[in-house]
């Protein structure tokens, strides 16, 4: 679904620079877990490529380094390029940027990448039935459980990274965001199954 709405992102070419901008702010979102309004807050000083870090700036009480794959760091580079041709571009410069060149508004970006989602299939044509932007978050959340499943990792000892990771004050709040997927349930399941039916 996240390969789809990519792919989408390229035929939204008015201005030119539209495509880059929301294919980056669906990886941002995707690879990252920070929430919506962290991302649009984000500055072009607070990218760090070269370390494959983002800084998210003090938000519900937490400010803290965000590591990513290198990846999306060549991802954030060809973005920066164009970025950097669209609009001024100093340290101090919001990272997504809409048409006024000065920021990305979240009405804005809410409503096209709800555009997106519905041109996907995974959001009917009118309502507020479907995933939204936020719901990117989740999707992090639940695809790092599942390779830590696969990983055989111990979920008790990693919950807590995943929690730090997600700006949480405790693994409360980041439970909100584990919803049991039917990979997630079939992973667990074999887990369990190899634990206590072995032969």
């Amino acid at each position: 679904d996240v390969l789809n709405l990519i792919a989408l992102c390229a035929g939204l070419n008015r201005p030119r620079f539209r495509a880059a901008l929301y294919k980056t702010l669906v990886l941002v979102l995707y690879c990252t877990g920070v929430r919506f309004g962290e991302a649009l807050r984000l500055k072009i000083g607070d990218i760090d490529t070269r370390a494959a870090v983002l800084f998210v700036d003090t938000f519900k009480g937490r400010a803290r380094w965000v590591p990513f794959h290198r990846s999306l760091a060549r991802e954030l580079d060809r973005y920066l390029t164009e970025r950097t041709a669209f609009a001024p571009a100093g340290p101090g410069a919001r990272l997504f940027v809409g048409v006024n060149k000065t920021t990305l508004s979240v009405n804005t970006a809410h409503e096209t990448l709800c555009g997106l989602f519905r041109q996907a299939g995974l959001k009917p044509a009118a309502g507020r039935v479907g995933p939204r932007p936020y719901d990117l978050r989740h999707a992090f959340a639940v695809r790092r459980l599942s390779q830590w499943y696969e990983q055989g990792a111990d979920l008790h000892t990693r919950l807590p990274w995943l929690s730090a990771y997600m700006g949480h004050a405790d693994i409360l709040g980041t439970e909100t965001y584990l919803t049991a997927t039917p990979q997630l349930l079939e992973l667990a399941a074999g887990r369990l199954h190899r634990r206590y039916h072995q032969d």
